[in-house]
């Protein structure tokens, strides 16, 4: 089995995954439901999230929105308390990336931010980029990817108009 590294996530109109603060209350009128986060999730193996996407699930209440997924927090911090399934590991990206393609059992999710995606990036280790642009604009924010890395050419693999004007993108990195 193929295990697909991929970087699923909302981005606004003008290019930004999160407010500078990391909020994306913006975020709140749309329901992942309606664009097929299920789906999505059915075919997850493990997910790979950086410690600040891991604090704000916690945030989001008592259950553990990914239980019965194996989830891998990137952060040299120690962390207590991780739900079942949660461990944590440091940033040696090639190891995680090696390790998880010979043990997933579905394709892996990179949720995370900038830094999560470079360190991913720079080892070649990023299949495919699901982006949905919400039509909102927030005029600040964290990008993307952090400023100065590589260019990088994607090809265009699937395109879809979505209800309430959110465009579904996927690309593969064009090697």
């Amino acid at each position: 089995m193929t295990v697909l590294f991929r970087a699923y996530l909302a981005i606004s109109a003008d290019g930004f995954i999160a407010r500078p603060d990391g909020s994306v209350d913006w975020l709140h009128d749309y329901d992942p439901a309606e664009f097929g986060f299920e789906s999505f999730m059915a075919g997850i193996g493990g997910i790979v999230m950086g410690r600040a996407s891991y604090e704000m699930s916690r945030s989001f209440g008592d259950a553990w929105p990914y239980a019965g997924k194996a989830v891998y927090v990137v952060t040299a911090q120690d962390l207590s308390n991780l739900p079942d399934g949660a461990q944590t590991r440091r940033a040696d990206f090639s190891a995680l990336a090696n390790e998880l393609r010979q043990t997933s059992n579905g394709d892996v999710w990179l949720f995370g931010g900038p830094q999560l995606w470079a360190g991913f990036l720079d080892i070649g280790a990023i299949d495919r980029f699901e982006l949905y642009v919400i039509p909102h604009m927030i005029g600040e924010g964290l990008p993307l990817l952090p400023p100065g890395r590589r260019d990088l050419r994607l090809e265009l693999v699937e395109s879809e108009a979505l209800s309430r004007g959110v465009m579904k993108l996927v690309y593969k990195p064009r090697l």
